[in-house]
């Protein structure tokens, strides 16, 4: 009897269990979907985060390759935002011309393109080199001065008509920004600001035609604007209104730079004057007697895009756009010298 009471008991025990069984099932199913819920939303935000980390990808990291100041928008005119220094890293944003907006941490700002590396390579050209030539006075020597910083007009027309016939493409700085569009670039260049420098102008003036779009660089000192050699007010207004002539810096008073300790007036104020006079951006200089140094060249990051040197050469657009060498053409420049030069 005590056997059977046992027996009951123990069925009574399993009906209970099974009873309590079927009543959890449904929790656990419930469960079940909100853990496949939970996974299903692992797996999309998992898909978005991977979706968003693509993009990032694919926006291109540059590396700096020198210091410099990273602008509000792409010119050197512009507010300072932050400096940017060698070896740092920045992302890609958008261009504006050959001008990148970039960003480091919370900044943001614009800089030359030639300041930013693609990482793990090699600084890549744009593909085009650029030939500078540099005059000085075009003019009949008189026996004043360095012979040799005179080109006569005949020369000067020669040499011009010799670029002409040959399909060269006379720029000016502001071109710099579309190179690879141009055939055969060259930047006509004439330092100090002499007033003879109009015999320049008249002879592109004459060889100017819709194959031939003639232009010229005069870089002006300053304190010789208005004086006996040097170039009026409003012949600086005339020929820069022509098209023919673009005037950029050639400081206030053409000193040795790596000397001086106030950059803000003879780098500043001169960019400032000319750019009043002329109503056109200046920014470009060239370096006086060619001296220059480390200290310079950051100064010289402050106001203008681009600087010269007398370096000889031809000017290679994946170095330094503040080391731009240069072809001198001379009196004694023959005309198969002068072909021989620009044919390098």
């Amino acid at each position: 009897m005590k056997k059977g009471k046992f027996l009951r008991s123990i069925i009574i025990i399993l009906i209970v269990l099974c009873a309590a069984c079927s009543a959890e099932q449904p929790v656990a199913v419930e469960g079940e979907v909100e853990a496949e819920a939970a996974s299903l939303q692992t797996k999309i935000d998992g898909k978005v985060n991977a979706a968003e980390a693509s993009i990032q990808e694919d926006e291109s990291m540059y590396i700096v390759n020198d210091s410099v100041n990273m602008r509000q928008r792409p010119s050197t005119d512009e507010q300072i935002e932050d400096v940017l220094y060698e070896g740092e890293e920045v992302r890609f944003l958008s261009a504006d011309g050959s001008w990148f907006e970039v960003s480091n941490g919370e900044a943001k700002g614009f800089v030359h393109q030639s300041y930013l590396d693609l990482p793990d390579q090699e600084s890549e050209s744009t593909g085009r080199d650029v030939l500078i030539l540099m005059y000085h006075a075009i003019d009949d020597y008189k026996g004043s001065g360095s012979k040799e910083l005179y080109v006569t007009p005949e020369n000067f027309e020669s040499q011009m008509q010799y670029l002409k016939s040959e399909g060269f493409t006379p720029i000016t700085f502001a071109d710099l920004d579309h190179l690879k569009e141009i055939e055969k670039p060259v930047l006509i260049t004439l330092d100090d600001g002499y007033k003879n420098n109009m015999n320049a102008y008249y002879i592109l003036q004459k060889l100017k035609d819709d194959d031939f779009p003639a232009k010229a660089t005069i870089f002006m000192i300053g304190n010789k604007i208005d004086q006996k050699h040097g170039l009026s007010t409003e012949q600086l207004k005339e020929i820069t209104a022509s098209g023919i002539i673009s005037i950029q810096s050639h400081t206030v008073t053409h000193p040795s730079l790596p000397t001086i300790g106030n950059y803000e007036q003879e780098l500043g104020e001169i960019k400032n004057q000319l750019e009043g006079i002329t109503g056109e951006k200046v920014i470009a200089l060239a370096y006086p007697a060619g001296k220059y140094d480390d200290k310079v060249i950051e100064e010289t990051k402050k106001y203008y895009d681009y600087a010269v040197t007398i370096h000889q050469g031809i000017a290679d657009m994946s170095e330094s756009p503040y080391e731009m060498k240069r072809i001198r053409v001379n009196y004694t420049t023959s005309i198969d010298g002068f072909e021989y030069m620009v044919n390098q």
